[in-house]
């Protein structure tokens, strides 16, 4: 059977999802002089050569559009000590309380920075794919950072820190 003839979903597979654990990453781009951004759990690394990220977007999301206009785009991957960064870029209601400069380097010549996070890289948009409900975003990182720390994931609807595994 063809992909796009496929028999529709139950309602079951939202909560098969919610059960597939994965990081979590604040995307970001400017929409003219303002910045926009989105919380994605949908983000992977694609490659090393060259160097790849891969997420997901709603083209419902209201950073949606910005973001395919833009051309690049910041990615911030997120640490246990993130969760309330990260709810202020999950809830439209919080949008108000992004981008603290205290928090971001909003360099007009760079997408906006998170200051925290495990890692960031600043990515060129290379490719965007149509996947029904969402469009598939490939970037590859220009330049990143890295800091050690446990990490920020989604899982079963919720965001949990993730204890570091004590060594032998």
């Amino acid at each position: 059977m063809p992909y796009d003839a496929a028999p529709p979903v139950s309602a079951d597979f939202k909560d098969v999802l919610a059960h597939l654990a994965s990081g979590v990453a604040i995307i970001s781009c400017w929409d003219g002089t303002s910045p926009r951004g989105l919380l994605v759990s949908s983000i992977t690394g694609l490659s090393v050569e060259p160097p790849r990220f891969l997420f997901c977007v709603r083209k419902e999301a209201a950073s949606h559009d910005a973001l395919s206009a833009s051309g690049e785009c910041g990615v911030a991957l997120l640490g246990a000590t993130d969760e309330d960064e990260a709810m202020k870029f999950a809830s439209s209601s919080r949008a108000s309380e992004r981008f603290a400069a205290d928090r971001w380097r909003l360099a007009a010549e760079t997408p906006p920075a998170y200051r925290g996070g495990l890692a960031t890289a600043h990515c060129r948009i290379d490719s965007i794919a149509d996947a029904g409900s969402h469009s598939i975003f490939i970037v590859t990182a220009t330049a990143s950072a890295l800091i050690s720390g446990p990490p920020l994931v989604a899982w079963n609807r919720a965001l949990r820190a993730l204890e570091p595994h004590p060594q032998p």
